[in-house]
């Protein structure tokens, strides 16, 4: 005669059915999301690579000066979410606390940042927001850029330029830390801000900027796409048009003295296996916030710049937010020339 299990050794089981069953049914929708965010867009492929063939593949030719550099200053991280809700192809059982910060580059002819992270005054900035965004978008301690300038001996004044990738919260919150800096944004962008809401625009990180400059895209192609700025003539420091996030979010093409080339994309994805992969913000995510002004239209910047990637393997691409690739460049008071 068969002995029973005991009482035990049956919750045991019972207990691990339900954890199989969980982690089945994580899987399964992190495939499902996995297929409901991979990009499926052939017309903006074919057009995207007809634009990169033109560029005889080859980079464009630059000529940066010596003293030309790049460091970053993070100034937080996010409190953070799983993977896969971050990107659709990411991984249901990773979490990932997205990073905010700024880079800070020295030519010769201009001290500037892109972007600034969170500032001396994003506590009370943040406030505003309602107790859910609050949850969506907490972020953890705050060592803002000015006071890592500051404690190194650098005078805030020192910053002559702030180009924001775009003007989202997160991006802008160091604003009034250089209240000398001029502040380049597209006039789409700032129309955007002004206009628009928490928790993505706060208006009182904004709303006291005293010099503002139109960044208007004054030359031709580059890199595929159809306008750019060249910020100092020289093919060192590059601006391109990115909107589709915001109203007109810019990405940053920056060559080094040594020849190493960077792409900043801002947040036209969130990490650097949306571009790898082409996949978009997880679909759950989307549908409970409105992430994007333009979601097509960001879209086609994942694919064309997932092409460009291929094409140009040699180039670096930086997420704004990917705590990884940040990780790997180098931190302030250290440079990469």
């Amino acid at each position: 005669m068969r002995n029973r299990p005991s009482p035990m050794r049956r919750s045991l089981r019972r207990m691990a059915a339900l954890l199989l069953g969980i982690f089945g049914t994580l899987a399964a929708l992190s495939s499902l999301t996995a297929c409901m965010g991979t990009i499926h867009r052939p017309e903006v492929e074919r057009a995207t690579a007809a634009r990169l063939a033109d560029t005889g593949g080859s980079l464009p030719e630059a000529h940066p000066p010596q003293g030309l550099g790049f460091t970053v200053l993070q100034t937080a991280r996010s409190n953070g979410a799983q993977e896969a809700m971050i990107v659709s192809s990411g991984n249901w059982f990773k979490h990932r606390r997205p990073a905010q910060a700024a880079v800070l580059v020295r030519h010769p002819r201009g001290l500037f940042l892109f972007d600034t992270g969170l500032g001396r005054h994003v506590d009370e900035q943040f406030a505003v927001n309602t107790w859910l965004d609050r949850q969506f978008f907490g972020y953890g301690e705050v060592n803002p850029a000015a006071d890592q300038l500051s404690k190194a001996g650098w005078q805030p004044e020192r910053i002559q330029m702030i180009v924001p990738s775009h003007m989202h919260w997160d991006h802008v919150s160091g604003l009034a830390d250089f209240p000398q800096a001029t502040v380049w944004v597209t006039r789409e962008e700032r129309e955007h801000a002004e206009h628009g809401h928490a928790p993505g625009f706060l208006h009182s990180q904004f709303d006291g900027v005293q010099h503002w400059h139109e960044l208007q895209f004054t030359q031709g192609p580059y890199m595929g796409f159809a306008r750019s700025l060249d910020m100092f003539g020289d093919g060192a420091v590059v601006f391109v048009p990115l909107s589709g996030h915001t109203a007109g979010q810019v990405g940053m093409f920056l060559t080094l003295p040594s020849g190493k080339r960077y792409f900043f994309t801002g947040d036209v994805t969130w990490t650097i296996e949306g571009l790898r992969d082409k996949a978009d913000r997880s679909w759950l995510l989307r549908q409970i916030l409105h992430i994007d002004q333009d979601e097509a239209a960001n879209q086609a910047c994942i694919v064309q710049i997932h092409q460009i990637m291929q094409r140009f393997p040699q180039l670096t691409v930086v997420p704004a937010h990917d705590e990884n690739v940040l990780q790997g460049l180098p931190h302030f008071p250290s440079f990469q020339e």
